[in-house]
């Protein structure tokens, strides 16, 4: 009898576990943007655990937020990617009062409201997190004249001593710039050639291409290279600093692309009041000075804003087919000669 009792007991033990256990919070992210102290003190105040899952480049997002299994609340995504799935009913609205630091946000994407990178439909379904621009990083040591140009990934000078970022949506918006194309995010099919032959030059000029923050930083300095386009802008220029590496960051003449990265909430959550407070948390002052500080992003908020007006940027826009830009380029990267690449292009569903 004793025995059933204490089975019993633990019984309603593991019941009353699972009802009444903490919520989980499940954030799709990029590094540096969910810091494990900064986690640890959202998950203490709101007696929670979040789950982070991290990813590398805008493909391996699309292939997390397309899988049909998905059961995230919460992606940090830049505004062209935002855009394209808000129209694919990927995400709901936010509910601005919720978010009182979005108080603090720079006029430079602000009145939130009206701004066309986070709206759709008089809406807001993005809040901006952090953002930069992506531009050339260059050796000092090595470069004594800062690159002007995008076209100097494409020169006999830099031949093995540049390094590249593995990810076709950008790498055809850069080609697109050398080229001198009107639109880097709306390649039409008669340019898809053109394309593919600069891409090619691109990829024999180029000693290699990363992935990840930190795969660039030491391939950079492992290879003692001499130029490195910037996929992470700001980020990789601290990342290279704290290893000592004498660089220098520039804008080419053409102007460089910048991406807004926001915190969006899937329509699929079960937590979207946490999602709201998640949000809500990263934009208060001291996590974004935190975020400044230790990783080198720029922030949105008007304390620690930046003036980048300087700079030409072009902000990210969403593109013809994300699909037939990363099929042409994995076939340009495997080596594949242009005939084989063009096919293989066609053959991707637009």
């Amino acid at each position: 009898m004793r025995h059933i009792y204490i089975a019993l007991i633990l019984c309603i033990g593991l019941f009353s576990h699972i009802v009444y256990g903490k919520g989980i919070l499940k954030i799709l992210s990029w590094h540096g943007y969910t810091d494990t102290d900064i986690v640890s003190i959202f998950e203490n105040n709101n007696n929670i655990d979040i789950e982070v899952t991290y990813v590398n480049n805008d493909k391996q997002l699309r292939e997390k937020l397309d899988d049909r299994n998905q059961d995230y609340d919460l992606v940090a995504l830049n505004s062209s990617e935002l855009q394209r799935y808000i129209k694919l009913r990927k995400f709901i609205p936010i509910d601005i009062s919720k978010i009182e630091n979005s108080k603090w946000i720079s006029n430079q994407f602000a009145p939130l409201s009206t701004n066309p990178e986070i709206t759709f439909n008089g809406k807001i379904y993005g809040l901006p997190y952090t953002y930069s621009s992506m531009g050339i990083i260059y050796n000092a040591d090595r470069v004594k004249s800062a690159p002007t140009s995008w076209q100097d990934f494409w020169s006999p000078e830099y031949h093995h001593k540049a390094l590249g970022y593995d990810g076709g949506t950008h790498n055809v918006s850069l080609a697109a710039l050398a080229l001198k194309l009107p639109d880097p995010f709306q390649i039409p099919k008669s340019d898809d050639e053109l394309i593919a032959k600069k891409l090619i030059s691109l990829r024999e000029n180029t000693l290699t291409f990363y992935r990840s923050l930190e795969e660039a930083t030491e391939l950079f300095n492992r290879f003692e290279l001499s130029i490195m386009f910037a996929n992470f802008g700001h980020q990789q220029v601290d990342s290279l600093k704290k290893t000592g590496a004498n660089i220098e960051y520039t804008v080419p003449k053409e102007g460089a692309l910048a991406w807004l990265d926001c915190w969006a909430i899937l329509s699929t959550s079960k937590q979207t009041e946490l999602a709201h407070r998640w949000i809500d948390f990263v934009l208060e002052p001291w996590v974004q000075l935190e975020l400044t500080k230790r990783h080198g992003l720029q922030s949105p908020l008007n304390q620690f804003s930046k003036n980048d007006n300087k700079e030409k940027l072009i902000w990210l826009s969403p593109v013809e087919s994300p699909e037939k830009r990363e099929a042409m380029w994995d076939s340009v990267y495997s080596g594949k000669p242009l005939p084989k690449v063009m096919e293989h292009t066609k053959r991707t569903r637009q």
